[in-house]
């Protein structure tokens, strides 16, 4: 209302100064300069208003009715001279007076939406569904166009994605961590927008994730706060000065209207300068609001910052309180039995007992397998029934025949860790919710490994495939779950963290002259980290693609493995897969950190149909049960149990034929009649010393050996981690921040071109591995890295020239 007066006043004040004008043109008519002083009155009168409108920022709602209300009802040589000067800017909005003002909304809007074929199942195949892709990097589906907004079917986030498509086919595959989504074009233009859509999404939410990040590591603490704020208000008294300075400019710019207007004019000009009076007076009012909002604003962020402080000290207070009852409860817990028992050979039902800490599984059980989690199983007391029942220490693996150059001489073990101790919870206190990968961490809390190098570590029993190469499908399938299980022994004291692999790093470990086997490892992916495997022995194949999600929880950090394993035959031609569980670190605040692998895991022959179905048993207080226990089943084709699985992921693992299974009703138990155990797997004694080196086995003291041969890519190449292994963390925790900010400069540098790509329409081309390459599972569907070959031979000749540099 005060500016709708004020340009009631101009317009009323020009309309006389016309009317003036005219009757002196009339009686002077030579006279040019009494003709502009209307004009020019009016300009000092207009650009006041303006100057008012700009001078002060709490106007700024004011700023554009005044300009509505200009454009729509004023003069037109008003509106003229309202338009001659460029509406300030505010905040991030930019409006010119031509431009119509807007307000977008916050929250994310639709980049692109569609209709595309989606893969359902076997029966139904293809069907037609509504995608939409929205600005945050979302892609979302529905049944229909009017399903947008409350029916979503489906969804999956880009920054954690990979997108492969067939231009042969207009097929398009966007493979996430634990889901893929399996689409077709209807045309190969359709195919590319699509394409060219989702990969300009996908990167920038990955640029903005890198961006947040970096906000996250450079985050402001109180006291910047607070000195924003006091920023703030020694601006706002600036304001005031401000306001004073105009008002004195404002009188003498009336005083010169007054002299140059008609006496018509004067009762006008008596309005204007009375409505402007009342706009400093609320201008000034406004700055003594704000001031007093500030003020109120920094004392409510000090009080928040102390209930902060005194939280996390009641948190502390409660994890000690905690870890006390913990050792108690410990201390109280029986002597550790036998591994056969009567306790033992009875399995409890613990599924209601069990909840995966992060609300995903692994595997799913039907209602027949938890029959066996709950049945009785009777076993002869008789001695072992044969087999293989020596210990593993005592196995030799199958060495090949064409081992050239006889058993190397390997080192037997490593720098001892140095002394030292820094508190993980002031580490990681500000990382909770985070990815465990984009946590920064110091090398005090590494071991000299990388996390390819502890990947290799699961073939430590690869003996166990060697031995099932020639069993019938159902005894090799036990085979496969006692590997799967052993995969799991050395987490038992293994409290501190791989090196994270840059991409394009690589892995080699050649051990056919003593162990059979030799396995490549490749970093191919970094959004989200990926790892690709491929290990190889006499008769059987192993290959892998380790992905990761990790959250750091305050009391407890979880990790879960979201790729599939898959172990082959070449003799039988059968092919497992099974997906791995999640391990749990506790005690992160305060304590002694102890680690827990729980979950259930399904193992499938793809060519026979058979299953076994492994459940590892979480820990819990108040359970009477062996901590770190494992029982399964394996059922053949038709669902009929054969074996009986039994054992402890850090000790043994044991299988039982099933020779007899009665299935009772709820209220009872089921009882499995079973042979006698026989012992598969039985865990090496601990490596002398090992409490020292990391608590190392033998092979893992043996993977960071240097080796001259091995690629320049080869994790035993990595400067810091060779530096931690000698001892030397301060210099190894500077060159770790050196290599990780160079690969960050590379990432953005692949982005921000990639970006510019998708911006001038053309396709960017997506990192390519250097020793696998995407390939579509025939079994699972889903996209998967396989082993492209050519590695051993260019290491025969030493021919590396296709290797990026990475340290």
């Amino acid at each position: 209302m005060v500016l709708y007066g004020i340009t009631s006043a101009c317009e009323t004040a020009f309309r006389a100064m016309q009317c003036a004008k005219r009757k002196h043109v009339a009686t002077h008519p030579t006279s040019s300069s009494v003709s502009r002083r209307p004009f020019s009155s009016l300009t000092l009168t207009v650009h006041l208003v303006r100057l008012i409108c700009i001078a002060s920022p709490y106007m700024m709602p004011w700023r554009f009715v005044a300009h509505l209300f200009i454009r729509s009802f004023v003069h037109p040589q008003i509106r003229h001279l309202w338009s001659s000067v460029t509406m300030p800017k505010s905040g991030s909005t930019s409006s010119h007076c031509d431009e119509p003002l807007t307000c977008l909304p916050r929250s994310a809007h639709i980049e692109k939406a569609g209709f595309l074929q989606k893969w359902t199942n076997y029966l139904k195949g293809y069907r037609q569904r509504w995608f939409v892709l929205d600005s945050n990097g979302i892609l979302s589906y529905y049944r229909g166009r009017e399903e947008v907004g409350h029916a979503c079917r489906g969804s999956l986030n880009l920054q954690e994605s990979q997108i492969h498509t067939d231009p042969a086919t207009c097929n398009l595959t966007i493979s996430a961590s634990s889901q893929a989504f399996h689409l077709k074009a209807q045309n190969e233009v359709d195919r590319q927008e699509w394409l060219n859509a989702l990969e300009y999404a996908r990167h920038r939410a990955i640029k903005k994730a890198d961006s947040d990040e970096d906000d996250d590591n450079a985050a402001s603490t109180i006291s910047d706060v607070r000195n924003i704020l006091e920023g703030l208000s020694t601006a706002m008294d600036q304001s005031s000065t401000d306001v004073r300075s105009l008002e004195t400019q404002i009188k003498k710019i009336l005083h010169e209207i007054s002299k140059t207007a008609g006496s018509k004019a004067e009762d006008k000009i008596q309005i204007l300068k009375q409505l402007i009076d009342q706009l400093i007076v609320k201008s000034s009012e406004a700055v003594v609001t704000t001031k007093k909002e500030t003020r109120s604003l920094v004392k409510y962020i000090s009080n928040e910052h102390e209930q902060r402080v005194r939280l996390q000290e009641q948190i502390e207070t409660l994890a000690k309180q905690h870890s006390k009852l913990e050792r108690a409860a410990f201390n109280s817990t029986s002597t550790e039995q036998p591994p056969f028992t009567d306790s033992d050979e009875e399995f409890h039902d613990a599924v209601d007992e069990f909840h995966d800490v992060d609300g995903s599984q692994q595997g799913s059980i039907d209602e027949h397998d938890r029959d066996f989690f709950t049945a009785e199983i009777v076993t002869p007391r008789d001695s072992w029934a044969g087999g293989d029942t020596h210990p593993a220490s005592q196995m030799t693996a199958v060495v090949p025949a064409n081992a050239k150059h006889g058993i190397k001489q390997r080192r037997g073990a490593i720098p001892e860790r140095p002394q030292g101790s820094i508190s993980l919870w002031s580490i990681m206190r500000n990382c909770i919710g985070k990815e465990l990968t984009k946590i920064p961490m110091p090398v005090n809390f590494n071991e000299p490994l990388s996390v390819l190098q502890r990947i290799t570590e699961d073939l430590e029993y690869a003996y166990l495939l060697d031995r099932a190469a020639d069993k019938d499908p159902l005894l090799q399938m036990c085979y496969v779950a006692a590997y799967a299980v052993s995969c799991y022994s050395t987490t038992g004291n293994r409290t501190t963290k791989p090196f994270n692999p840059l991409l394009g790093e690589t892995y080699e470990c050649d051990r056919t002259d003593d162990l059979g086997w030799r396995s490549i490892t490749e970093q191919v992916s970094h959004h989200p980290p990926a790892t690709a495997h491929h290990a190889e022995g006499t008769d059987w194949s192993m290959f892998q693609d380790f992905y990761m999600t990790s959250r750091f929880r305050g009391k407890y950090l979880s990790v879960t493995p979201t790729g599939l394993t898959h172990v082959s035959f070449k003799n039988s031609g059968n092919v497992y897969s099974y997906r791995k569980i999640t391990t749990t670190v506790h005690n992160i605040i305060v304590g002694k950190l102890w680690i827990d692998n729980h979950g259930e895991m399904v193992i499938e022959n793809h060519k026979t149909g058979d299953k076994c179905t492994l459940k590892f048993h979480a820990y819990s207080y108040f359970s009477s049960e062996k901590p770190r226990k494992v029982t399964g089943v394996v059922k053949d084709a038709n669902g009929v149990a054969r074996y009986c699985i039994q054992g402890y992921w850090d000790k043994s693992i044991d299988v039982m034929e099933v020779t007899k299974y009665e299935q009772h009703d709820k209220q009872s138990k089921s009882v499995i009649e079973t042979n006698s155990p026989r012992r598969l797997w039985t865990i090496n004694p601990p490596y002398p010393n090992n409490e020292k080196m990391y608590y190392f086995t033998k092979l893992a003291i043996e993977l960071n050996e240097e080796d001259d041969t091995v690629a320049p890519t080869d994790s035993r190449r990595r400067p810091d981690q060779r530096l931690m292994e000698q001892g030397n963390w301060d210099e190894a925790n500077n060159i770790k921040n050196e290599v990780e900010e160079r690969q960050r400069i590379a990432r953005k540098k692949r982005d921000a071109e990639a970006e510019q790509a998708m911006v001038k329409g053309l396709a960017y081309p997506e990192y390519a591995p250097l020793w696998f390459e995407k390939a579509q599972d025939e079994h699972t569907g889903s996209v998967i890295h396989v082993y492209k070959g050519n590695y051993w031979e260019c290491k025969n000749n030493q021919d590396w020239s296709m290797c990026p540099t990475l340290f």
